[in-house]
């Protein structure tokens, strides 16, 4: 059924005159589209620490003929939303809209994309609820405690493991998002996805107004590699007095969605904690107490990856929650997980699998994801595949090849 799904899926593929790649996936049945424009321009490309997210936040902000809250009104009018996203390695800016206004909405989005200002009151609010923002989460264990594992994770120079710090905030410049538009929203940086129902016009539409598109007419600038420098420490403690819940992390830098032991890891990690039923929750929370939730999660990025197990327990029982954490571990390389408990999985994960891919919206994503990575759609084959066909042994081999207490951190918060 999956299979069937998948290859007789209603996709198509062009390119634009100034070569933007252009998918398109067909289906649904309500008139609505979304348009996805996809650019290399995440925060591992940036000169300064929140840069490529200010950036592209603030895109729809302002053109050199319409105000931010003319674009904001524009798309109201016409029933759309245009959605500002940024991720460690790439950044999104994503056009929902009414099929029937599609014609009205397109224009501007190539107007907001190609002819962004920056407007430095625009700058200066953003930056005064950036600091407000931040301060708020400095005050939420989950939110320290994300951040200084990932610093303890990457080093504290890395771009998957930098810390947004206040004073970030304040050296925030307006040319510095000039700078970064030009140099990394351009075509041959940039991937278009379309889903939803798809007029006839759709192509010529999209080669009117992005086709003329272009860079600046110099090459893209040189982006430095970076090393991970892991904190020799690996157990962090971060102290916030009268908190009812600690944070905890506990987790480890391994390979990403390119590695062939990824799927077979993935289901691994769901045996442990990545579903409502999994040994984490049943011990965690049901059994003892301890959290009202608890997974664990493995984080594919284009230059690494990471697996995390994640929770926030009662303060007065934390030592005792990680204690029964490292426990399962320890359990899940000692023994097989049993025939029973792996079909359950096996199944959870098939139909998640489905569901995520129930709509036009959501197999792009799903086709998205893959082709950042330099996949394509067989990457989910090869993905059922792998669920059906993996087995006990195989899972205990990766429990004990990637599952080693040497290599973990720890961070808790809210001590």
């Amino acid at each position: 059924m999956f299979v069937e799904f998948l290859l007789n899926l209603d996709s198509r593929f062009f390119h634009l005159s100034n070569g933007i790649p252009v998918h398109i996936i067909s289906g649904g049945t309500q008139e609505v589209m979304r348009i996805e424009l996809v650019f290399r321009a995440g925060s591992w490309y940036q000169p300064a620490k929140s840069v490529a997210t200010t950036t592209n936040f603030l895109i729809p902000n302002g053109t050199a003929s319409r105000s931010a809250d003319e674009i904001s009104e524009y798309f109201d009018f016409y029933g759309s939303y245009l959605e500002t996203n940024t991720g460690k390695d790439n950044a999104y800016l994503t056009l929902y809209t009414l099929n029937k206004h599609y014609k009205n909405t397109l224009p501007l989005l190539a107007e907001v994309l190609m002819d962004a200002v920056f407007p430095e009151q625009e700058v200066e609010i953003y930056k005064k609820n950036k600091h407000q923002s931040l301060a708020v989460n400095m005050q939420k264990v989950k939110y320290l405690a994300r951040t200084h594992f990932n610093e303890q994770l990457f080093g504290s120079n890395h771009p998957y493991g930098k810390r947004l710090l206040f004073e970030d905030i304040d050296r925030l410049e307006q040319s510095q998002f000039q700078q970064f538009h030009r140099q990394f929203y351009r075509p041959e940086n940039c991937m278009i996805f379309v889903s939803g129902v798809i007029h006839d016009e759709l192509e010529q539409d999209l080669e009117k107004y992005l086709g003329p598109f272009r860079g600046n007419g110099t090459i893209l600038p040189f982006v430095p590699s970076y090393h991970s420098a892991s904190s020799k420490d690996r157990k962090q403690l971060i102290s916030k007095p009268d908190v009812t819940q600690s944070a905890v992390r506990i987790g480890m830098p391994t390979i990403n969605r390119t590695h062939p032991d990824y799927q077979g890891l993935f289901v691994l990690n769901t045996v442990l904690g990545g579903y409502f039923g999994s040994r984490l929750m049943t011990n965690i929370r049901e059994d003892k107490g301890y959290t009202y939730g608890i997974n664990s999660m493995l984080a594919s990025l284009q230059h690494s990856g990471a697996w995390m197990i994640a929770s926030e327990v009662g303060a007065g029982v934390r030592e005792k929650a990680v204690k029964e954490i490292y426990k399962e571990i320890r359990k899940l390389r000692r023994i097989p997980v049993s025939a029973d408990e792996l079909d359950l999985v096996k199944n959870y994960l098939l139909g998640a699998l489905m569901r995520s891919m129930d709509g036009p919206f959501a197999v792009a994503e799903r086709l998205r994801s893959a082709i950042e990575y330099g996949q394509n759609k067989d990457y989910y084959l090869q993905y059922a595949n792998t669920i059906r066909q993996i087995t006990a042994e195989r899972l205990h081999q990766l429990a004990n090849q990637y599952f080693d207490e040497k290599t973990f951190f720890e961070t808790v918060a809210g001590v």
